[in-house]
């Protein structure tokens, strides 16, 4: 009579075990953890974070290897985009083959740079300083996170950006040439969860 009771009982325990268990998996990755061991490097006359979690490699205006986490996706998607923003005629291909997904949006974006040339660092009143950045959205393969910079005038703006985990680091991935949303937005107020990262004066 005893293993009767028992048995159901038992049973009760592990499913609640089981279900404890998915609760906590289901919590996620922190997307909140500043980055850590920040220190910061100009390229192109724009301060840009360097951490313990990435890059970890510079090469002719590239910068390379990010931790595969929150982290290292949130500094990948400021550090391309800025560099991808202002690399000087010598160094923009190697920012797009080794900072960038390929695929059209990168073919269009290249086929425009071609046009252009940029032989010197941002003008100081172009030059955004980095505020810090806010992922929302987070998998292991891909990662949205919105940039956060303010200009010499005190306006600021929100970069929309997403980074995808190629050959074994994170890249930007430019929006579909097709795409209509907006990259960029102007703003009065920083949300109050970003992870922040302010660049020094």
């Amino acid at each position: 009579m005893n293993s009767t009771v028992t048995r159901p009982v038992l049973v009760g325990i592990a499913l609640l075990t089981a279900a404890a268990g998915c609760g906590e998996q289901d919590a996620g990755p922190d997307l909140s953890s500043a980055p850590t061991g920040v220190r910061w490097q100009h390229y192109q006359g724009i301060a840009l974070p360097h951490a313990d979690q990435g890059p970890a490699q510079l090469q002719q205006g590239a910068a390379t290897g990010f931790e595969h986490s929150p982290r290292g996706a949130g500094l990948a998607a400021l550090t391309h985009t800025i560099r991808l923003s202002v690399a000087p005629d010598d160094d923009w291909a190697t920012v797009v083959n080794r900072g960038l997904v390929p695929g059209p949006a990168r073919d269009e974006w290249a086929i425009n740079r071609v046009q252009l040339s940029i032989t010197g660092p941002a003008a100081p009143e172009y030059a955004p300083k980095l505020l810090g950045y806010k992922i929302t959205e987070y998998r292991d393969e891909q990662a949205r996170v919105d940039v956060y910079t303010e200009y010499s005038d005190s306006s600021r703006a929100v970069n929309h950006t997403a980074v995808s985990w190629y050959g074994q680091d994170w890249r930007l991935r430019l929006p579909d040439p097709e795409s209509t949303t907006r990259p960029v937005d102007a703003i009065d107020e920083l949300p109050p969860d970003i992870v922040t990262l302010e660049a020094p004066q």
